[in-house]
């Protein structure tokens, strides 16, 4: 008697295909979710350096710009000069000294977020300094947040230009303080306590809050301070 015996079993078989096709889901799945985990790490870290970088680049020009305040161009307007060759042909008379208009440092805004200043720049046709003593529009400036978010600066009388894009980065804050130390001049002239001259130093303080549009959880702060060079001198010693 002959038996038949069938031959074995060649290639996968459905259930096998399945799990496999399975695994094979569940592989991918996993690779996907890690890719677009560091797709979504790399676009946040990107935006992050990109703020930061925008914040620092206003951040430097405020400090830039404001440095300037109070540059008079011409500083001998503010020395008293005596008389000289009294009684001669080449005779001059005293000159007194005047006040520097370029001095204040001002904000209209009581939560303070804005300021303003001047510094005196050559005229348009001239290549001197302004020697009038008296502001023209293009000596005047200033910084302000603007209703748009972005952070504005002021280049002449009302000309005020943005420098941060509020397609990119919006300023949830700006914040300007102005410190002043008084100091007398008691030691420079010969004056009675509390009449002698003082010299007023300036310190002002910046902080710029910004947020990713695309993104309102990526934030951040750059705070910058500037000593203004400047300083304003008051009173003077007794003739």
């Amino acid at each position: 008697m002959q038996l038949n015996v069938k031959n074995g079993q060649r290639g996968l078989g459905l259930v096998e295909l399945m799990v496999g096709i399975t695994v094979g889901l569940i592989v991918a799945a996993g690779a996907s979710m890690v890719a677009v985990r560091q797709i979504t790490e790399h676009r946040r870290l990107m935006l992050e350096v990109q703020i930061q970088q925008d914040l620092r680049v206003a951040a430097d020009l405020l400090q830039q710009d404001v440095r300037r305040a109070g540059f008079r161009g011409l500083p001998a307007n503010g020395v008293w000069e005596p008389a000289r060759g009294t009684g001669t042909s080449n005779a001059t008379l005293a000159k007194s000294a005047v006040a520097s208009p370029y001095i204040p440092i001002t904000q209209t805004k009581a939560d303070g977020n804005d300021i303003f200043y001047q510094y005196a720049r050559t005229q348009p046709g001239a290549t001197n300094y302004n020697a009038t003593n008296d502001l023209k529009d293009n000596e005047q400036f200033g910084f302000r947040l603007s209703s748009k978010k972005s952070l504005e600066i002021q280049l002449g009388l009302n000309n005020w230009q943005p420098i941060t894009d509020p397609e990119s980065v919006l300023i949830e804050d700006f914040k300007v303080e102005i410190q002043s130390q008084e100091i007398p001049l008691d030691d420079l002239c010969d004056c009675a306590p509390g009449s002698c001259p003082t010299q007023t130093v300036r310190l002002v303080k910046f902080t710029l809050a910004g947020v990713a549009k695309s993104d309102s959880s990526i934030k951040r702060t750059v705070s910058v301070s500037e000593r203004i060079r400047a300083d304003d001198v008051s009173g003077a010693c007794p003739s």
